[in-house]
């Protein structure tokens, strides 16, 4: 059996940590020799997560300079925001940043989003969602410091990203399962907070928005909701179509019915077209449930109705924790040590 690439996680007590942790230890190529958890160092990882059946893992709280010492191929950043850019200039390996820091090409962007100082100007990072183009999952394949993608943003850029020109604006309503807000939020102190509600917030101005418009050039809002379910994410996006002159004509020969379905058809092979060698995208007519993404690494992409105002609506579900998060950076860095991409994640 060929050596297996050794990997460490900075930060792997939170819900995302912890999502790493079962998949990297189920992983054929990879050993997990880092498990750092300042809180938690010594403790085993099935105090904290009782759930989790190896009683042998343990938290660790290795310094940075243990860590170079141990040659490790790749590892995880699962740490708060500007957390990473002071460390990833220290690490002497590969990296998968889970964080903000380097989500954003011009750190100007990142500092009028965050309201924080980018510290680390001169690193430059990969943005990590592999389906964008062949171009970028090359990118990925080669790079030394790949960014993950926000979850919200997942989502929204892979909804619309085929077809964003065929759309005068896009309007994104977005439910997440309230892990997104992470261990210390209100929703993991006292469920009563969430339970039996749903709960909007940062109505206009979500910091994911920004991420977003990287990608999508059309213009568009974005309105989240935190809804009472530990994960799990949809993404409702509304496209108002631009007016195709050569449908208008067609119309006069064809009922509305008819013209819709046409369009419908159109859209969603140009979707089975961009996604057609990306494992964890399915594309449906129908629309997605998130239960058939819950705990795994897809990402479906369906419904593609039209009504009578020329609005196209489309839904995307995925695991806000695995490919909204933990699951995607196990898959970037499948892509980065030319490891299969599936491997350990189906």
């Amino acid at each position: 059996m060929a050596k297996k690439h050794k990997v460490g996680i900075i930060g792997a007590s939170g819900y995302t940590g912890y999502e790493l942790i079962k998949i990297l230890c189920k992983h054929q190529h990879v050993e997990l020799v880092v498990l750092n958890s300042e809180s938690y160092a010594g403790k085993k990882v099935s105090e904290l997560y009782p759930d989790f059946l190896d009683e042998k893992i343990t938290f660790t709280n290795y310094t940075i300079y243990e860590i170079n010492k141990m040659k490790l191929d790749l590892v995880f950043l699962a740490v708060p925001h500007t957390t990473a850019m002071a460390l990833v200039p220290k690490l002497n390996c590969k990296i998968v940043d889970l964080s903000a820091d380097y989500r954003f090409k011009n750190p100007k962007e990142y500092e009028q989003a965050y309201k924080l100082e980018h510290k680390d100007r001169k690193t430059k990072a990969v943005y990590g969602l592999s389906e964008l183009s062949k171009k970028n999952k090359t990118d990925i394949k080669n790079a030394k410091l790949v960014a993950n993608p926000g979850c919200y943003a997942t989502g929204m850029i892979l909804s619309v990203f085929p077809i964003q020109k065929l759309a005068n604006y896009i309007v994104f309503d977005c439910k997440s399962g309230w892990s997104g807000a992470g261990k210390s939020s209100i929703y993991a102190k006292d469920a009563s907070v969430i339970k039996n509600n749903i709960v909007a917030y940062n109505l206009s101005k979500h910091r994911h928005k920004y991420e977003v418009a990287q990608f999508i050039k059309t213009k568009f809002s974005f309105t989240p909701h935190v809804i009472d379910t530990f994960q799990g994410m949809m993404i409702t996006a509304h496209l108002l179509l631009k007016e195709d002159k050569k449908n208008q004509k067609n119309q006069k020969n064809q009922n509305l019915t008819q013209t819709q379905e046409k369009m419908k058809q159109k859209v969603i092979q140009i979707f089975k077209n961009h996604f057609k060698d990306c494992p964890f995208v399915e594309i449906s007519d129908k629309i997605p449930d998130i239960h058939v993404v819950q705990k795994t690494n897809k990402l479906i992409i369906g419904g593609f109705e039209i009504d009578e105002n020329n609005q196209m609506v489309i839904i995307a579900v995925l695991d806000n924790l695995v490919k909204g998060a933990s699951g995607q950076a196990v898959q970037n860095m499948n892509i980065m040590l030319n490891i299969d991409e599936k491997e350990g994640l189906i």
